[in-house]
């Protein structure tokens, strides 16, 4: 039993023997590719001739990132940082955009102690960040820099993650981290439409850590470490390795063990980017998957959906299990009556060269005053490499 609701569009993206129906359809994209591909690059080359301004913020910026659209796993890696800066005694901003809210301008999603929206005005992954990371403020809106200048003047952060900043070029960083999936690598290596890619390979180039995401999930040891060879280079990156580790239960709105899914019988619902993932975090824990209902990212739940979806777990004699991005968009009367699984991020190789870079970035904090313009080279000599 399985209810795919995806998009096309991705399956052209990933599929590893493409039809000749999606073959002419990729061909049929390639100038939208072209074109894409070749607006972005001046537009990077306008921010380095100091054409477009970049702006520094008055504190050290780690910008977090991927080259695709979707589902390379950052929010559990912008997360992992927020916690690691957090135990230095810093106090922590991330700047998000807020992709999936309704509102628009400056938002406040946490201050760190008070969660001031809800996920219907902030988005998901805003508002799962801030209920998650106590001590942390979380701030949303299309302007970057403008959340800088909040965080710094009425919340006094000494340091800020800027959640998906690799094509962000408006606000300077000094640390780059680029995360790609290990499962899904770079789909069919087309820029978009024609491919997932918002930015090719050429982007690692000011990377100063390359997090592979999902590393469980990879073909083989292998094929992933020859990849990730292909994929640096040559260039000067530290590479670090993670995987999804569930980490916490909800069941029927009460905490309860991670066994107590072991060898239930269970229904996935979930509106991310790779349900694949999620299902496979299921299955480690024990867990009898009966089938998944996948919607696009972001998915706003309707009340039905919510109904149809407890009524098939139902005739299945399965668990409605969903993800913990899924839950903050669901009333709390339907989480009162499904599972919820949290993971977290566990890095197996590189954990060194995070802290390396971390250390590295709280001995640059700047005293508290006015940022600075800059340019993306600048940023990079300035960076902790």
């Amino acid at each position: 039993m399985s209810g795919v609701r995806g998009s096309r569009l991705v399956e052209l993206w990933y599929a590893p023997n493409p039809r000749l129906g999606q073959r002419l359809l990729r061909g049929a994209l390639a100038p939208a590719s072209w074109a894409f591909g070749a607006a972005s690059a001046l537009r990077r080359r306008a921010y380095a001739a100091g054409l477009m301004r970049q702006h520094r913020a008055p504190f050290p910026v780690v910008s977090v990132g991927n080259l695709t659209v979707g589902g390379a796993g950052k929010t559990p890696v912008v997360a992992e940082l927020a916690r690691r800066l957090g135990a230095r005694g810093l106090k922590v901003a991330i700047l998000a955009r807020g992709y999936g809210g309704q509102g628009r301008g400056p938002r406040l999603v946490s201050d760190g102690r008070t969660l001031c929206a809800e996920a219907d005005r902030v988005g998901d992954e805003p508002r799962l960040l801030a209920e998650r990371l106590p001590g942390v403020a979380v701030l949303v809106g299309p302007r970057r820099r403008v959340l800088a200048e909040r965080a710094a003047q009425e919340l006094g952060t000494e340091v800020a993650i800027l959640d998906d900043g690799l094509q962000h070029l408006a606000l300077a960083r000094d640390l780059e981290v680029v995360v790609v999936d290990a499962a899904r690598r770079l789909g069919n290596g087309a820029l978009l439409p024609r491919g997932p890619l918002r930015e090719g390979p050429e982007a690692l180039d000011r990377a100063h850590l390359l997090w592979i995401s999902k590393v469980d999930e990879a073909e083989s040891e292998e094929a992933l470490e020859a990849w990730v060879d292909s994929l640096l280079d040559g260039r000067p990156c530290a590479v670090v390795l993670s995987r999804y580790r569930p980490a916490r239960l909800l069941l029927r709105g009460e905490s309860a063990p991670l066994e107590a899914l072991a060898g239930r019988r269970v229904l996935a619902l979930c509106g991310i980017a790779h349900p694949a993932s999620f299902v496979a975090s299921l299955r480690r824990i024990g867990a009898e998957v009966a089938g998944t209902l996948a919607y696009p990212d972001h998915h706003r739940y309707r009340p039905a959906e919510i109904e149809a979806a407890l009524a098939e777990a139902a005739q299945a004699g399965a668990l409605l299990v969903t993800t913990e991005k899924d839950a903050v968009r669901l009333p709390a009367s339907a989480r009162a009556r499904l599972a919820v699984l949290g993971v977290e991020t566990e890095i197996v190789a590189g954990g060194a060269a995070v802290e390396a870079a971390l250390d590295r970035l709280v001995g640059r904090r700047r005293p508290a005053g006015k940022g600075e313009a800059g340019s993306p080279e600048r940023a990079g000599a300035e960076g902790v490499r």
